[in-house]
């Protein structure tokens, strides 16, 4: 058998392999599920990888801390200082696999069971609910809200873990937003 008719099989096995959702989300680079589990989730966002929502070239973008708030005690100086450490601004040349959405299949590693009330990421909107259990029982809240396009993102990040008032609790809001500027320069972007 030569090499394309290799590659040929391999596609189509691969192909028979997703889902209805995971080749619409191939097909467009979206994502909409409700009440969904990680694994669905994960086999969604890595179908959409194939569709680059965001153009390369340069870019400008950061992270501002919008609010931080932790329960009090040893830590709290730590935490806060922490917060801090994720405001951020630059300008900078993005090859499309630095604007590939992120892998969330490790996800659970750092924030133990995941589930995912909604997951939108369709039309220019993101709004994506994820709500996590660790092995301690403390939960994690994550919301992310905005907007995503070639050629810019503007994205709020609420972070909710424990209950306002227990030693695990930390509530912090980020916005995370980019905008393209032009070609990089001096080197490809692709």
């Amino acid at each position: 058998m030569d090499k394309r008719a290799l590659l040929l099989v391999g596609a189509l096995a691969l192909a028979g392999c997703q889902s209805a959702a995971e080749r619409q989300a191939a097909a467009t680079g979206e994502v909409d599920v409700q009440n969904a589990s990680m694994k669905e989730v994960s086999g969604l966002t890595k179908a959409a990888r194939s569709k680059p929502l965001m153009q390369p070239g340069t870019w400008e973008s950061g992270t501002q801390l919008l609010s931080a708030d932790f329960a009090p005690g040893a830590n709290y100086d730590a935490q806060m200082a922490s917060a801090k450490q994720a405001v951020r601004h630059a300008v900078k040349c993005q090859t499309a696999s630095d604007l590939a959405p992120i892998d969330i299949s490790n996800l659970e590693k750092v924030a133990g069971s995941c589930t995912f009330p909604r997951y939108v990421q369709k039309g220019g909107k993101v709004d994506i609910e994820i709500q996590c259990t660790q092995a301690n029982g403390s939960r994690t809240r994550l919301v992310y809200t905005g907007t995503m396009a070639k050629q810019g993102y503007d994205v709020t990040v609420d972070q909710k873990t424990g209950e306002k008032g227990s030693a695990d609790y930390a509530a912090v809001r980020l916005r995370v937003y980019g905008k393209r500027i032009g070609l990089c320069q001096g080197k490809a972007a692709g």
